[in-house]
């Protein structure tokens, strides 16, 4: 389990030790190959602008490109450019559509190139294209490599809630709009999350639903469970309203199963006995003293003693959990 969370955090950080494979060098991270990282940094200066998060965010990373443009056949014929759907955005030929160009305003990509505007050249990318194998095809499997998977959007939602003991009643009111049922937010500060394809709907969480991943049919939005920047940027503080939801919940007996919102560090062996609770809730683990260590004294006690209260701190330790790569990676 910890060699799938450092080889994701290898994805994630752009570093890597030769002792995550086991075999004694880093499994290949997608963009390593020489080509492929050229294109995406030669596109970058131009596109990075508009596509650097949500389901369209193709440059939020190295992981980002390859599973959102590379492997998107919608996008990329490979081996066949003049079938690609790239070529034809960047050329400006894209027909029946909206969006025919990329950029979208002003000069296509082949004008820019041919103007020197470019910091990578057209026949470079259809040569690049001619070269890629299908996406996922390759020659034999590599036993010593291993792999990782994120949480997606739809277990933030439903996985997530649940074991904050959270439910949906928590977030929205029920109205009528146009005549229609719909859910309202209680406020926009609590970083309410729905699928904006399920009934009744709720418009107003589908940019924070795509960011992490979570597809969409009113934009076509296709699932992303690459470890990218916006999924990171929005998880982060979700989980702080999430947790500060749950900890003044009243009588939350999901998430306090030991200890109360009210118990504090002087309870020592009570807090202990809780945040144990979250470990194996949260990370599947039952922790040594050492991991209560870091916790409590880590967490737990600063943030009890700068907000003189145990609330911020039992709020920081569920934060703690949530963002933990443990829980994020599988």
């Amino acid at each position: 389990m910890r060699a799938l969370v450092s080889v994701a955090l290898v994805f994630a950080l752009g570093s890597c030790t030769g002792e995550i494979s086991g075999a004694g060098t880093c499994p290949p991270a997608p963009g390593t190959n020489s080509q492929t990282e050229r294109v995406r940094l030669g596109l970058a200066p131009t596109c990075a602008g508009c596509h650097s998060t949500g389901d369209t965010g193709y440059f939020a990373s190295a992981t980002a490109f390859d599973s959102l443009l590379v492997r998107d056949a919608r996008l990329i014929s490979p081996g066949k450019p003049d079938q690609s759907e790239l070529i034809a955005l960047l050329e400006g030929r894209r027909a029946n559509s909206s969006q025919k160009q990329m950029p979208l305003s002003g000069d296509p990509f082949s004008k820019l190139d041919a103007d020197g505007k470019t910091s990578i050249h057209l026949d470079e990318i259809r040569a690049w294209i001619s070269s890629l194998e299908v996406p996922g095809v390759s020659g034999k499997a590599d036993p010593g490599v291993s792999a990782a998977h994120r949480l997606d959007a739809t277990f933030v939602e439903f996985g997530l809630r649940d074991l904050l003991g959270l439910t949906e009643a928590d977030f929205y009111r029920e109205i009528s709009d146009y005549g229609l049922p719909n859910l309202e937010p209680f406020s926009p500060d609590i970083y309410d999350l729905r699928s904006p394809d399920r009934a009744p709907g709720q418009r107003n969480s589908l940019g924070r639903f795509t960011a992490l991943g979570g597809a969409a049919a009113a934009t076509s939005a296709h699932v992303d469970t690459s470890i990218s920047t916006s999924f990171a940027q929005t998880l982060i503080p979700l989980s702080q309203a999430w947790c500060g939801m749950a900890v003044r919940k009243t009588d939350n007996r999901a998430l306090f199963t030991v200890a109360t919102a009210k118990t504090k560090s002087t309870d020592a062996a009570l807090v202990r006995a809780q945040l144990a609770d979250w470990h194996l809730l949260f990370l599947s683990e039952t922790p040594t003293e050492a991991d209560l260590d870091d916790v409590m004294n880590g967490v737990f006690v600063p943030l009890e003693t700068a907000n003189q209260g145990p609330e911020a701190a039992w709020i920081g330790a569920c934060s703690y959990f949530v963002r933990h790569p443990l829980f994020i990676f599988y």
